[in-house]
Formats: structure tokens, C-alpha cells, sequence
């Protein structure tokens, strides 16, 4: 009688088991089913509101503006940019829309469209690099010695103060940028020190490298 007792209940505990992991299994399930529905739907919102606010200026149309790439931007970097734009911290020298724009935009809208962009690929911009250009060669060799005498990586390359990636960015937008934070238009930690010293070459030198960059993706592949 004792060990029927005692067979009944491991029979009965297996089966609330089985239940068990049965239930955990559904909700688990239940669980990611939400998960990528919510990042899917975060991900239309962010497609929605480039394309019918940004990509005009930061996308294909956008090409011949001194509007920065955006395609694979660092995303911390995105919302912050757009709050600063949103609280008046950065004012938009290039279009004079940016505020506006940003100050529509709901702290959700934000991270919507900044993680849509820094999910997408920069080749999809169809920048056009003229390397065989006269001097060229010679200028990207002289901006890379120059980027890297600067130490520019230690933040463009790690991320390091929220620092933007700049590699493969567009020329002329690179040239505003530069010129902007040596003038002071613009601020940033060590940009204006590190700019004070450069010569109109080295400027151009170090935009050719950085724009140049962009020979070094397989967007044809």
C-alpha cells in the first residue's frame, strides 16, 4: 500500500512538472512573440518618420546638401543630437529645420527613428567617391597620417564621448562640420583645441581620408 502511495505521488509531481514546463514553454513563447512585435513596430514607426522627415535632406535626395550620412550612425548618438535640437542645446546651421523637426518628436519618436537608422546600411546612399581625381591618392595618404597624429579614433572609432562615426561620411558635410567647430559655432570636448593648429591642407587632407573611407565598403558586392 506504502509504495503504491509513494508511486502515485512521483506519478502525480511528473505530471505537474511536465504542466509545468509546459506552461513556462507558452510563455516564453508568448514572451518573445511580444518582443518582436513590439521591435517590429518600433522599427515601422522609425522607417515612417525618416521618410517622411529626414530622408529629403539625409538620404538619396538629400545627396547634394551639406546634410550629414545617417545610415549606420551610432544610435546614443542619434537621440542625443535630436534632443539637443529638441531643447535648443544645437541649432541647425546647415537647413534651419532640424529644431522644428525635433521638437515634434516624442521621446519614443526618437528612439524609434534612431534605432531604424543605425540599423540601416550606408551603402544604400548612393555617395559617389572621385578617387581618381588628381592628388587624391596623394591627400588621403597626408589625412590619414593627420587623423591618426590626431589621435581622431580614440572617440570616432570607440564611441568615446558620444562621438559620432565618421567614416564614410559625406565630404562636404565633414568640411562644414570641421569648420564649424574650429569657429566655435560648434562645440565639442577637444574639437576646437585639436583644430586650432590645422591648415586649410590638413582640413582638406583629413575629409578626402574620411570620406575615402567609403571605397573601403563592398557596396557593389
Amino acid at each position: 500500500m506504502g509504495a503504491a502511495t509513494d508511486v502515485n505521488s512521483k506519478s502525480s509531481e511528473i505530471v505537474h512538472y511536465k504542466q509545468a514546463m509546459k506552461l513556462t514553454k507558452t510563455l516564453l513563447h508568448a514572451g518573445v512573440l511580444i518582443l518582436l512585435s513590439t521591435t517590429a513596430l518600433a522599427s515601422e514607426r522609425g522607417r515612417a518618420i525618416y521618410e517622411s522627415q529626414c530622408v529629403a535632406c539625409h538620404g538619396n535626395p538629400g545627396l547634394a546638401l551639406k546634410t550629414p550620412l545617417l545610415h549606420g550612425q551610432e544610435r546614443a548618438y542619434l537621440v542625443r543630437s535630436l534632443q539637443a535640437f529638441q531643447l535648443g542645446g544645437r541649432i541647425d546651421q546647415i537647413m534651419s529645420s532640424m529644431n522644428g523637426i525635433a521638437a515634434g518628436l516624442s521621446d519614443t519618436d526618437i528612439a524609434a527613428v534612431a534605432s531604424y537608422l543605425a540599423g540601416q546600411d550606408a551603402c544604400d546612399v548612393n555617395i559617389e567617391v572621385d578617387f581618381n581625381r588628381e592628388g587624391f591618392r596623394e591627400e588621403f595618404k597626408a589625412g590619414k597620417d593627420k587623423y591618426m597624429q590626431a589621435n581622431c579614433s580614440h572617440c570616432h572609432d570607440s564611441f568615446h564621448h558620444y562621438a559620432p562615426r565618421i567614416v564614410g561620411q559625406k565630404a562636404e558635410y565633414l568640411r562644414l562640420a570641421l569648420s564649424q567647430f574650429k569657429a566655435g559655432v560648434r562645440v565639442a570636448p577637444m574639437m576646437a583645441t585639436i583644430l586650432d593648429s590645422w591648415t586649410d591642407d590638413d582640413f582638406q587632407n583629413v575629409v578626402t581620408y574620411l570620406s575615402g573611407l567609403r571605397l573601403m565598403r563592398a557596396c557593389d558586392g
